[in-house]
């Protein structure tokens, strides 16, 4: 048996194990679980017709601090005002960790966005420190009901899903907004390129962005870019009951994967990337598809990559392990960093 055969084994069974327990992690972040379900079918272009992608609130510079990266950094704390369901702080209110460069001179700036339920933004702060070593700003947004806009008492991710696909239309929608929010601010008082990297949720958030704004750059890392095949069709036994597809909730979305997804396909149209056309050039846009992929799959990538005609960049790992998969790092810094080639391009400080 060669190295490598041994090697892509070792890593095929590394990915199935962390895979599955991510499924077991998922199945304890609360998800809301209303008495009435709205089951009527939501069109993509009404829908985010009705956002506020293109008008978004203003961002505020709230602290404001010489960061750990040296005196050629600051490092801020951005707020702002979000619209999204339920009546607490996280959900009214978005925060952002942003590192600037003191020095003027042209220099992207790199949004992250972070996956579903993560629980610390350890991954984060490195490949954002990644692009800092490379010259550019960076920025991380907390996803609604996550990290510093948790809610009360809970983990990070509670209440992001609900078994109400308005709900999850909602956050949704809510999200992509914080983001271009941070984006305009960004393109107003830092730099007009600016890249946009998500992971998984991060991933998707990514993808809705590029349907929506032009950006410079775009990288989604095992993107839910489907979610309703994703919702319908990857999940385990237990996260099967998870959803209500089997078990106390069964019926909540159909009695089957194949009606599960149908419904899904219908109520959460306006969420799944390739239903949309991109105003993000398809040339500008990377999507990473992890093969062994038992979280997202890897078919809703390859489904995307083709309607969109973008960058493929295809790994033999599975959700978790991509993440760290043998220069894929780099590969992400080095493309997110590339300056468009734009003589004009300055940086306001």
């Amino acid at each position: 048996m060669s190295s490598d055969t041994s090697h892509d084994r070792l890593i095929g069974t590394v990915s199935l194990i962390l895979d599955r327990m991510v499924h077991v992690r998922l199945t304890a972040v609360g998800i809301t679980r209303p008495d009435v379900i709205d089951r009527v079918p939501a069109d993509p272009f009404t829908f985010w017709e009705q956002s506020r992608v293109h008008n978004p609130h203003a961002i505020r510079v709230n602290r404001e601090w010489e960061s750990l990266d040296g005196p050629r950094w600051r490092e801020l704390e951005l707020e702002g005002d979000s619209e999204g369901p339920g009546g607490h702080w996280g959900s009214r209110h978005l925060i952002a960790t942003a590192h600037i460069r003191r020095e003027p001179g042209p220099a992207p700036f790199v949004l992250l966005l972070h996956g579903y339920a993560v629980p610390q933004t350890t991954y984060d702060r490195w490949l954002a420190k990644q692009m800092r070593l490379r010259g550019a700003h960076t920025a991380r947004l907390d996803l609604p009901y996550h990290l510093r806009r948790t809610l009360p008492g809970q983990r990070s991710g509670d209440g992001y899903f609900s078994l109400d696909p308005a709900h999850i239309r909602a956050t949704v929608r809510q999200t992509v907004e914080d983001a271009a929010a941070v984006i305009a601010w960004a393109r107003a008082e830092v730099s007009p390129d600016v890249s946009v990297v998500g992971v998984s949720l991060g991933g998707l958030i990514a993808t809705l962005l590029a349907a929506h704004l032009e950006l410079d750059r775009v990288i989604a890392v095992a993107p839910f870019c489907d979610p309703a095949t994703t919702l319908s069709q990857r999940p385990p036994t237990p996260s099967l009951r998870h959803l209500g597809m089997i078990g106390e909730f069964s019926g909540s979305w159909g009695p089957d994967r194949a009606s599960a997804g149908r419904f899904l396909h219908s109520t959460l149209s306006p969420l799944v990337a390739r239903n949309l056309a991109p105003r993000t050039p398809g040339n500008r846009i990377t999507l990473v598809r992890a093969m062994q992929d038992l979280v997202v799959g890897p078919d809703p990538v390859t489904e995307l990559a083709t309607a969109w005609q973008t960058d493929l960049w295809t790994y033999p790992h599975g959700h978790m392990t991509v993440m760290s998969a043998g220069g894929i790092a780099r590969r992400i810094a080095d493309r997110a960093t590339t300056l468009r080639d734009d003589p004009d391009l300055s940086v306001a400080v």
